[in-house]
């Protein structure tokens, strides 16, 4: 049964401020987002409703999730309360409530906010990722085998949160001063992981089971890149859009490579996809190293879906106007439950169990 009522949920915690120079910026802020996935739900045909989840509003959240009559939750909470390992609980709760909910579950989306976690369910599937480790306290020991540059990340992050332009280390000195930056700043360990100096790519995926797809590869553009900076997609590169590291790495979408690098990029998309358990829609980052091997450096599900996101752009390209997007995001999740057990979740479920099982 396709749904009618559709009500959206979103974590209201207000914008971000930050400082650029003498100018103060403010961004962050969902109520344009959501008032936008509205209309697009209303041009698909269906009857939206929204639910803001806020500091000191947990109650009157559950008990309008409670009370209200509606047919699927469009899940927009990227956490809750201003701390994004919340993102999960909120997920989980819809789940004990009973309520069908667009994109992955909870278990998908704690995996994925621990980097190291993602990686050692990548590695144990077979998929490439750079090599790694976790720091937690200085000095730092470094396993064999690995050696810089290497860039430097809070565990569990997400929106490229405490990934600065000094995130690439070239040297053990360079290195113990970032993981202290992480630990003491950011209150928790930090990852490590090779530097893959390359192509940055991010493929969109939509869909579960044997439907899911991979859309056109997009590519971010660091050919005009200040000089000296390490190309990487640092906070102020995603998402300060004064600042030349912003300016100086679009999006290209989609992106100029030849059919056998857009098929190897989307299947190992799909395969990362299915490996940490990703419902309805997802976005993988990864590189093309310069052996030409591809690394997945991270697995997104529900990842941004603004109108000038990537995960948008990507529709766009393959024929899909931003309305057709999220009214498809709510008919896929809509379909996935009325599968009785055949989901793209039951089956990494059913993969993760063979694979604890092995050796």
């Amino acid at each position: 049964m396709i749904p009618e009522k559709v009500r959206i949920v979103f974590n209201d915690d207000g914008c971000d401020v930050v400082q650029v120079g003498e100018e103060r910026l403010e961004f962050g802020g969902m109520d344009e987002n959501v008032e936008v996935v509205a209309e697009s739900l209303r041009a698909e045909g269906f009857v939206p409703s929204v639910t803001p989840l806020k500091e000191g509003g947990l109650d009157d959240f559950v008990r309008s999730l409670r009370q209200d009559a509606f047919d699927i939750v469009f899940n927009l909470c990227e956490g809750a309360f201003e701390n994004s390992i919340f993102e999960m609980n909120v997920a989980a709760m819809l789940e004990l409530f009973g309520l069908k909910f667009t994109g992955s579950g909870p278990m998908a989306l704690g995996i994925a906010l621990n980097k190291a976690l993602t990686k050692d369910v990548l590695t144990r599937r077979g998929i490439p990722t750079p090599g790694y480790f976790v720091a937690r306290d200085l000095p730092v020991t470094v396993p064999e085998g690995l050696r810089p540059p290497f860039i430097v990340k809070p565990l569990r992050e997400d929106a490229s949160i405490g990934i600065e332009a000094d995130a690439v280390v070239k040297n053990m000195d360079e290195l113990e001063k970032r993981v202290e930056h992480v630990v003491v700043n950011y209150c928790q360990p930090a990852i490590v992981e090779e530097y893959i100096e390359g192509r940055e790519f991010n493929i969109s995926v939509l869909g579960n089971g044997t439907l899911k797809r991979a859309l056109p590869p997009s590519e971010i553009d660091f050919s005009d890149f200040p000089e000296g900076a390490p190309r990487i997609c640092c906070y102020e590169a995603k998402w300060i859009t004064v600042s030349p590291l912003y300016i100086n790495s679009p999006p290209v979408c989609p992106a100029d490579v030849s059919e056998t690098v857009a098929r190897e990029l989307g299947e190992v998309a799909l395969k990362a996809y299915d490996a940490i358990g990703c419902r309805d829609y997802a976005r993988v980052d990864m590189r093309l190293s310069p052996d030409g091997g591809v690394r997945v450096l991270e697995v997104n599900p529900n990842p941004d879906i603004s109108t000038d996101a990537g995960f948008a752009r990507a529709a766009k390209s393959a024929g899909l106007e931003y309305h057709q997007l999220i009214g498809e995001i709510v008919r896929v999740a809509a379909a996935r439950y009325q599968e009785p057990i055949s989901t793209a979740e039951q089956d990494s479920a059913d993969s993760h169990e063979e694979g604890d099982n092995q050796g």
